[in-house]
């Protein structure tokens, strides 16, 4: 019960949902599990392992269109579908802590999309065939988009003014907004899909002209209870009520409301009856809590909100005071025998009984169907379902059914299922392939093909030489994901001894965050030039369209040419020269003295034009090493050993820890550890220097590598002068899939720039790049907080007085305040923020 004082609650969405850094935190938890359990829970068959990898990627629009192309109601079914039940019942997480939260994450993905109008889909190559879809609940309309995308022309037939269904009508506003569904209709008719909403349909003679029809009309009435006085002024079915204000109706129920039902709709009317002016609201259930259909996060949400939950009673009567309802006349019950639902069967207590005030009563016990309308489509009902389908349409058209009155597993989810099933079906009987349509993913006003020494890529991402290239099958696999081209893992000749050490791999972890960084003590291929022309001259033939770069590391002259020749006659497009393995040098004393070639300017320009004179069709590249003082004399010495191009950069030498138990440096190999070379998201800040460095100075195009792990990261790379980038870690880490987050994610960020080529982000920031003594600022900077964004956290005010000026802090409010005297704008305030965005730095206008 609610206090007098106490507002009623509005209808505003009770959830707000993630913001950006929550959802990229929740994503991160995900395991990214091999052959996901969760998508085996998922009545749709969303790709729930795909949409969440693409939000760790930031590939928002990915995400959305990966949800969508399953479940066209994603952003409705995030909000009302029994998650706990289906996917999150399955999530490997819950076996370390608690399951993804698969529902917000699929929320924020198609709450993006529908506030930016990414995007909407177009209908398939049109068939010819018209199909009629009566019924627009969840199952009519992903029927009916699944048939516009295999082209149909599909009209949906609706008796309400608006069509939706229980979304539209069942569903109160605080759990599900009506914009969410309007979006989600609105992207069916861009589908080319119609609506003739506010008619009636009949029956079959409604559905002349038709080629076929799918009926899915739904439950749709309210179950009575069969009990005195049922039919009382204010004897109301919930379902009813819950329409009548979502169609807009004016409402008012009395003061003390009495809602009979244990399941979401008793929920939805008993919050709904809360905002209607009732100031008692009671759920009664014949049965135990444990045993109410209800989800539990809604009845806490009702109980939250002053509903009285009253399980173990049960309705014997409705009681009339007057003219009108005055109580409903209950029976306390106790658990009986168990029924055929698996539960308790409620056995009323005698003598137990009471009479509970009540102005209006409202009847949420069950769904049942409109069987006299059913039987108008030659649908035979048995308790509830459909059980034979006699005839069809008087001109021929065949009858199919979807929804609720197929299966009776009845929620929206697996409604929608059994709607996009029944449009294969109908396809199938129409001649089609009865399949799920094939949709686009990247938008046609881009193309991320890319030119790099006269070498055509289909997109600006491939496999860098390590591991993921080292292997025949590795690389089919990698192509046939998508990425434009691989460089074979680096090979040496015959004669050249490559001992590998076990274990080689060595993590770099973060607060928790696995992978950070990567370092390995991996060498070049085990595999030496022999095996490696095979695979060349195999992939050759198998994959025409693709990109294969031929990596050598060579200790004398002979060794580099034989290798250069070689892979040309294997069929290499580019060769690539390791001049910078961190992990050992080929040859010994006498030879590069242990040091990396590309460490010694003189070396590297020599070595250069020995490769660049030895081939005779690819482009040379020239790979080099960070871990040098001066990273532009080595790239002019690669331009003037004629090299066209070059690689930056390769793997930083680190030692990846100690074990401070055992005081051993990592990895531990036998007992001892050398060092290793660092990869992975920790060096990017300095691969973004050495491609800038490199660009500016030798005037020669680059390919960029060295801690990418996603489009954001490859696109900084390419704006500092790469004109592709090459991948090791990511694809280590999570798969060789992430090519499909990186074509997404760029090609989206492209079109939001009007953009059309990935060649218009090379080198764009460049001019923007300075010495320290010609920064200015035109006034002072100073730190700016959005009130309306802060979490009173106080990071900042700690940061700031421990590590800055002593110019934030905190009032009895715990609203942070900048002293304008003290900030000077050093900026170590927005860095450590939780919500990006929060804090700025302001330059004031000079006074």
């Amino acid at each position: 019960m609610r206090s007098r004082s106490h507002a009623a609650p509005s209808f505003a969405e009770t959830d707000r949902g993630y913001g950006y850094d929550a959802a990229l935190e929740e994503a991160w938890r995900c395991l990214q599990c091999e052959d996901p359990p969760c998508e085996k829970g998922c009545p749709a068959a969303v790709g729930v392992r795909t949409f969440i990898r693409k939000i760790r990627n930031h590939d928002l629009v990915g995400a959305a269109l990966t949800v969508r192309a399953a479940n066209v109601l994603g952003g409705s079914c995030a909000r009302v579908c029994a998650t706990d039940e289906q996917c999150r019942r399955e999530c490997t997480r819950s076996k370390l802590d608690r399951a993804i939260d698969i529902a917000g994450l699929q929320r924020f993905v198609c709450d993006y999309e529908r506030k930016t109008r990414a995007t909407f889909e177009r209908p398939g190559p049109d068939t010819g065939k018209r199909v009629a879809v009566v019924g627009s609940g969840p199952a009519g309309l992903a029927a009916a988009a699944e048939l516009a995308r295999l082209g149909h022309r599909v009209t949906v037939l609706e008796r309400e003014r608006r069509p939706g269904g229980m979304l539209s009508h069942g569903i109160p506003a605080m759990r599900l907004p009506l914009s969410v569904v309007r979006h989600e209709i609105a992207a069916l008719q861009k589908l080319g899909v119609r609506f003739r909403a506010g008619r009636t349909v009949r029956g079959l003679a409604d559905l002349k002209g038709f080629d076929a029809a799918i009926v899915a009309l739904g439950l749709t009435r309210g179950a009575r209870l069969g009990i005195p006085g049922e039919d009382l002024p204010g004897v109301r079915d919930a379902l009813a009520v819950l329409g009548a204000k979502a169609s807009g109706k004016k409402l008012r129920l009395g003061r003390r409301v009495v809602v009979i039902g244990g399941g979401n709709t008793a929920m939805d009317a008993a919050r709904t009856a809360l905002r209607l002016g009732a100031r008692e609201v009671t759920v009664i259930y014949r049965r135990a809590e444990r045993d109410m259909p209800a989800w539990s996060h809604e009845i806490e949400r009702a109980r939250a909100e002053g509903v009285d939950i009253r399980p173990n009673t049960m309705p014997l009567a409705f009681v009339r005071r007057g003219k009108k309802l005055g109580a409903v006349r209950c029976a306390v019950t106790v658990p009986g025998e168990v029924d055929q639902s698996g539960r308790a069967r409620p056995v009323p207590v005698k003598g137990a009984t009471f009479d509970l005030a009540a102005d209006d009563v409202l009847v949420a016990a069950g769904e049942q169907a409109d069987e006299a309308l059913c039987q108008a489509f030659g649908l035979e009902i048995r308790e509830g379902v459909v059980v034979r389908r006699r005839g069809g349409a008087r001109d021929g058209a065949a009858v199919f059914v979807a929804g609720d009155l197929a299966q009776r597993e009845r929620t929206v989810v697996q409604a929608l299922a059994d709607g996009r099933e029944a449009a294969r079906r109908v396809d199938a009987h129409l001649g089609g392939p009865g399949k799920t349509a094939t949709l686009p993913r990247l938008p046609e006003e881009v193309d991320l093909g890319i030119s790099f020494c006269g070498v055509k890529f289909k997109n600006p991402f491939l496999l860098a030489a390590a591991p993921p290239t080292d292997d025949l099958e590795m690389l089919r696999a990698g192509l046939r994901a998508g990425w434009a081209g691989a460089v074979l893992k680096t090979t040496a000749v015959e004669s050249e001894p490559v001992e590998l050490k076990y274990p080689m791999m060595t993590g770099y972890d973060v607060f928790g965050r696995r992978v950070v960084g990567l370092g390995n003590i991996d060498l070049i291929s085990e595999h030496h030039i022999d095996v490696i022309e095979k695979r060349m001259q195999a992939l050759r033939g198998e994959f025409p369209d693709r990109v294969l770069v031929g990596s050598i590391m060579g200790s004398a002259r002979s060794d580099w040419e034989t290798l250069v020749r070689r892979l040309e006659a294997a069929g290499a497009d580019i060769i690539e020269c390791s001049f910078s393995c961190p992990q050992g040098t080929l040859g010994g004393e006498g030879s590069f003295s242990g040091q990396m070639l590309g460490q010694n300017v003189e070396l590297t320009r020599q070595v250069t034009s020995w490769i660049k004179g030895a081939a005779r069709r690819c482009p040379v590249v020239i790979k080099i090493t960070p871990q040098v003082a001066d990273i532009a004399a080595v790239a002019n010495a690669v331009r003037e050993g004629g090299a066209d191009a070059v690689c930056a950069s390769n793997t930083i030498p680190s030692l990846m820890g100690v074990d401070v138990e055992r005081f051993q440096p990592l990895p531990d190999v036998g007992g001892l550890a050398s060092f290793s070379g660092l990869s992975g998201p920790a060096i990017l800040p300095i691969t973004l220097r050495n491609i800038a460095l490199v660009a500016q100075h030798s005037k020669l195009p680059v390919t960029g590598t060295g801690g990418p792990a996603n489009w954001r990261d490859a696109a900084q790379m390419m704006l500092v002068g790469a004109h592709n980038v090459q991948f090791c870690t990511a694809v280590m880490t999570f798969g060789y899939d992430i090519i499909d987050d990186l074509v997404s994610g760029l090609a989206w960020h492209l079109r939001a720039l009007g953009l059309h080529s990935p060649a218009e982000l090379v080198g764009r920031a460049l001019p923007r790049l300075a010495t320290h003594d010609r920064l200015q600022q035109k006034g002072k900077v100073r730190s700016r907080i959005d009130e309306r964004q802060c979490v009173r956290c106080g990071r900042c005010v700690i940061t700031c007085r421990d590590g800055g000026h002593r110019a934030i802090d905190f009032g009895r409010d715990r609203r942070p305040r900048v002293d304008d005297e003290r900030c000077v704008g050093c900026g170590m305030c927005a860095a450590v923020c939780p919500v990006s965005g929060t804090i700025r730095m302001q330059v004031l206008a000079s006074t």
